[in-house]
């Protein structure tokens, strides 16, 4: 029967029942934006709609349910049009989005010079203050609809506004007390709010408006229940809503209020879900066959949400609230899947075979011949979608093709999801094997699987409105700037940097404490190998701008054009040379307990002499890279004095001039900045312990200088005149990956000064 539809003549009554003869199951016509639920059970009278929903983990559900967090620590507007589009990433400091600003002239011309009367057009809502002009141009006052929101009096500071503002409207400005030509000004948003979980899409949104009453709570379908077969050890369940997942939403939300609003029975969605599974291999159906007769795992999913679902049906009385044993009918079988199919090329080649006998033998199994199937494409990337997942989604597509399976023409459909994906600003993380955890991604796939459910059932489901997605990006050679455009470039970004990234930066609770210690010279409670703190972040923005004031530079002697005392030896505590970390307590040779004292007679104990960089690869005096140039590591330099056996020790007393006040120093370690490179480490200063590393650089950690920073405690001993630095550090011997592994070495040492940029008010 047809919901909400009255019948007012004899004729049209005929024609109505004729119409639902013809149709395989009944149902309501759909239309594109769902009915609110209206809180009543299914009709118990009839058997129950069961639907099975199987996949990875993104059907299990990776959608956010709240607690998003804006992808970027700022966003900034400008109407310069010399600045470039798109975000601008300082790493380090955080991501910050620079946008086009819309400027129109009073008539409504559009123009890109900047002018004292105006109009402007955000490209989003939210809430925004206005910056106007930098250094002397900012001494100005500025209304936006005649309202002030912003003013800087000669010598004073600038008093801004919080305004918000609307985007697809215009807003008429005006800028006066300016001396020369108009100041440039630009926009920054402050409610900087998530992106992407389904509290963002719809309460603040507005989208979905189905899944909320009038009090702004999450409705409850009360006509659908959801069950956890799979993950839940005995299963789970409840009646449908945006919690039934937990603190995630899958498909299952969208294509359960599809099918409550299509059925007047009651609907079950049994879930039968794991993540991290292929299609070629654990969900492997029976038809195809095995690859590993003796594995205990091939096949294995399959099995599960085969018993997951006999279990859920055998129990249906305890799990359908109000079940009246009217009986069950399995209705249909949905599908998402695909990600872990990607990692072979076999897996990708026989994607469609596997995903033809998984639909047959789900219809044999719960003996539904012409049972009806849903396929949902993956989607990772949209339309620019890597080359591997395009042709599992072509293959998918072609299992719901009648013409490529007239076999399943009528009762198998796929529904390409590439329109759904979201970008990583607009969701609650970047995670694409998750559709970075987007909501809105998630409802869309299920509803359109809902939607095409019901149109393989016979009858009408129009299709949810959607604004238009960017397409493939166009395979246009695009040409460098010339040096002219990059100067304006930098020159449109530069008041955006200064006043407004590195400003907020420096204010930020999570970055001003460690920057105001920094620049106290103030030791940290726990002292890092890598030198880059809390000041490299406001570096790069002073760099981004142009100013390189702040840059580290050499201070005092060359240190790789002195001659060093070294000397180098194998320790009798051995290790085996599978083994890292080889920095250790080592017995030194007769004499050299003191080696690192100011006093030591290195060259009455036996030493050379030789110059930096000390090293080794497998017994030659060649270098560790053949592509770095990273100034900090210079692991790409070939070694000048041979580092023959597993300890080196070095040392030497050098004239160093006296520390400036405003300035940092540090002693940095070259020649093992990279992922598994070099090892442990300890630098002396006049025989008193600098810096210290038990380690060489681990994974995730390398592109980073290392050594030890001239904190307070130790500025005293750079007082103007001789100072004794020595150091060592072992040879490396292995590594996780590459077997067998050459002896390595590369060692340097030199001081470094850097003035301190401003940190406070």
């Amino acid at each position: 029967m047809l919901k909400n539809r009255q019948c007012k003549t004899v004729y049209s009554f005929v024609i109505l029942v004729m119409a639902l003869l013809a149709r395989p199951v009944s149902g309501a016509e759909v239309p594109a934006q769902l009915p609110d639920p209206d809180g009543k059970p299914g009709d118990a009278t009839k058997p129950v709609k069961v639907y099975i929903l199987a996949g990875q983990s993104n059907m299990v559900g990776m959608g956010e349910l709240s607690g998003a967090k804006n992808l970027y620590t700022g966003v900034y507007l400008t109407p310069d049009p010399a600045a470039p589009k798109g975000p601008m990433q300082i790493w380090r400091v955080g991501d910050y989005k620079i946008a086009p600003l819309a400027v129109y002239l009073p008539d409504g011309t559009p123009t890109e010079k900047p002018v004292a009367q105006g109009q402007l057009e955000v490209p989003e809502k939210g809430l925004y203050q206005m910056h106007c002009g930098s250094g002397e141009s900012s001494y100005n006052v500025m209304e936006l609809d005649g309202k002030q929101v912003y003013r800087r009096e000669a010598g004073g500071e600038p008093v801004k506004q919080d305004v918000t503002l609307e985007p697809g409207k215009r807003y008429a400005f005006n800028i006066s007390g300016f001396k020369g030509d108009p100041p440039r000004f630009w926009l920054q948003k402050t409610d900087l709010l998530g992106n992407g979980d389904l509290e963002a899409v719809a309460k603040r949104a507005g989208k979905f408006p189905w899944l909320l009453d009038d009090e702004d709570n999450w409705t409850v379908r009360n006509d659908v229940y959801f069950q956890e077969a799979r993950i839940a050890k005995e299963g789970r369940g409840c009646p449908l809503s945006a919690t039934s997942n937990g603190k995630t939403i899958g498909p299952g939300l969208g294509f359960g209020h599809v099918m409550g609003a299509f059925h007047d029975e009651q609907v079950l969605l049994i879930k039968t879900s794991m993540g991290n599974r292929s299609l070629g291999f654990d969900f492997r159906p029976p038809t195809s066959g095995r690859t590993d007769p003796d594995s205990e795992w091939e096949s294995l999913e399959y099995k599960l949400m085969v018993e997951g679902v006999r279990k859920t049906l055998d129990n249906i009385k305890d799990v359908v609230p109000g079940y009246k044993g009217q009986g069950y009918e399995i209705a249909g079988f949905v599908w998402w899947q695909g990600h872990k199919d990607s990692g072979s090329e076999e897996t990708i080649a026989e994607y469609e075979k596997n995903m033809v006998n998984m639909i047959n033998d789900v219809r044999k199994e719960f003996k539904v011949p012409t049972m009806p199937a849903v396929v949902a494409t993956v989607g990772f990337g949209g339309h620019n979608m890597a080359d591997k997942f395009l042709r599992i989604l072509e293959a998918q597509m072609a299992v719901g093709d009648p013409k490529k399976h007239p076999e399943f023409a009528g009762t198998v459909a796929s529904v390409d999801t590439r329109d759904f994906w979201r970008e990583v600003d607009e969701s609650p993380t970047n995670q694409d094997y998750h559709y970075n955890r987007n909501a809105e991604t998630y409802l869309l796939v299920g509803d359109a699987l809902g939607r095409a459910m019901v149109g393989l059932l016979g009858s009408n489901a129009e299709a949810l409105p959607q604004a238009s997605r960017p397409k493939p990006a166009a395979q246009q050679a695009t040409s460098e700037p010339t040096e002219q455009e990059k100067a304006a470039a930098q020159a449109a970004l530069a008041p955006i940097i200064l006043d407004g990234i590195a400003a907020s930066y420096v204010a930020n609770p999570r970055y001003n404490a460690a920057l105001l210690s920094e620049a106290a010279g103030e030791k940290p409670a726990r002292v890092s190998q890598f030198l880059r703190g809390a000041m490299y972040g406001l570096i790069n923005c002073y760099r981004a701008a142009g100013i390189d004031d702040y840059d580290w530079h050499a201070f005092g002697p060359d240190l790789e054009n002195v001659q060093w005392d070294y000397i180098s030896f194998d320790p009798p505590e051995t290790m085996p040379k599978d083994k890292g970390n080889r920095y250790r307590k080592v017995t030194y040779p007769a004499g050299m307990e003191n080696w690192f004292a100011p006093d030591f007679d290195a060259a009455g104990a036996g030493w050379k002499k030789g110059q930096q960089p000390f090293g080794q690869l497998d017994g030659k005096l060649a270098p560790l890279s053949d592509t770095c140039a990273a100034p900090f590591c210079r692991c790409g330099l070939s070694p000048k004095t041979l580092w023959h056996k597993e300890v080196l020790l070095v040392r030497g007393t050098f004239e160093v001039p006296p520390l400036r006040e405003g300035h940092r120093y540090r002693i940095v370690v070259g020649g093992s900045a990279h992922v598994n490179a070099g090892e442990g480490y300890a630098i002396y200063v006049n025989g008193k312990l600098l810096a210290e590393s038990a380690a060489g650089v681990g994974i995730r950690q390398g592109g980073q200088p290392r050594g030890g920073h001239v904190y307070n405690d130790f500025r005293n001993e750079f007082t103007g005149g001789k100072v004794t630095i020595a150091a060592t550090s072992f040879l490396r011997y292995n590594h996780p990956r590459i077997k067998p592994y050459p002896p390595r070495g590369h060692f340097t040492l030199w001081i470094e000064e850097q003035k301190i940029p401003p940190v406070g008010p």
